[in-house]
């Protein structure tokens, strides 16, 4: 996901002057972005729609796998298990391919339990592998892992009794972060939760803070019904939509009509894709 990140970010710096054939059919395709969306909010839209697709896959991995393990009677048995990690498989060919770690504590320390693969919306039987007595994390997953407990367990709105965690690594030429998006959920169907979402960025072992940024300012929850073609809202913490914009019409199959007030611009986010709808005269 970061290598396919730094490409985009990459073209569009460059103007966009040499675009790889593989990229000018993706839907993150930097020509569309740099062709319709101000200079200014380029590098944002990309992120937004990169970060947002990569929630949307790690949540959808997440609740088919938990489903999978419930199902074995793992979830209500192990009480050893404390959160999990969801990782892309390396597989350039086969990028859609999920793993999933299910991590718990065994004498003291935090080992993968459980671990199996996903494609969208199903589990690769064939990948599940159990350890009874725990194998090591890897640094990476290691920092990941304390990265999403870190950002749980910190000072943050919270909208909802439960919460959803996404984290994306992201690397650049210095730095190594994991960015852990918090998500409000609501077991109510039809429920879209706009409030009580944050992002939070930590160093790479994933113990210290570097920023805690909430990405609302109130618990907004809009219902979805059937007879609901698109949603809209205000957004006044940043002058473009976000990744939790992206990743709520995917997840819920709907455009959203962003607002956002510090710059008057109407967005409409429909799946993994942004675009400038309007700019409202003052």
């Amino acid at each position: 996901m970061t290598k396919h990140l730094f490409i985009l970010l990459a073209l569009l710096a460059a103007g966009c002057k040499n675009l790889p054939k593989e990229e000018a059919a993706s839907e993150h395709n930097p020509h569309r972005i740099m062709n319709t969306i101000p200079a200014e909010y380029q590098m944002d839209v990309v992120k937004a729609e990169m970060f947002g697709a990569e929630i949307y896959s790690q949540d959808i991995a997440a609740w088919v796998v938990t489903d999978f393990l419930a199902s074995k009677g793992v979830i209500d048995n192990d009480k050893r298990l404390r959160g999990w990690v969801t990782e892309h498989v390396e597989d350039e060919s086969d990028f859609d391919r999920m793993r999933v770690s299910f991590i718990g504590e065994v004498s003291g320390e935090h080992k993968i339990l459980y671990q199996v693969e996903a494609k969208s919306t199903v589990v690769l039987n064939e990948t599940y592998k159990e350890f009874p007595s725990g194998i090591a994390l890897s640094k990476t997953q290691l920092g990941m892992f304390n990265a999403r407990q870190t950002a749980l367990s910190s000072q943050f709105m919270r909208c909802s009794n439960s919460y959803n965690t996404a984290v994306v690594r992201f690397e650049n030429e210095v730095n190594s972060y994991n960015i852990v998006y918090v998500l409000a959920a609501s077991s109510k169907v039809g429920d879209v939760v706009f409030g009580g979402n944050h992002r939070v960025t930590l160093n790479s072992d994933g113990d210290k803070i570097v920023e805690n940024f909430p990405l609302s300012k109130s618990c907004l929850t809009m219902q979805k019904r059937d007879d609901v073609e698109a949603l809209t809202i205000s957004h006044i913490v940043e002058p473009t939509p976000n990744a939790v914009h992206v990743f709520l019409s995917m997840l819920h199959r709907t455009p959203i009509y962003v607002l956002t007030t510090e710059n008057k611009i109407i967005w409409k986010v429909d799946g993994n894709k942004i675009s400038l709808l309007d700019i409202k005269k003052t």
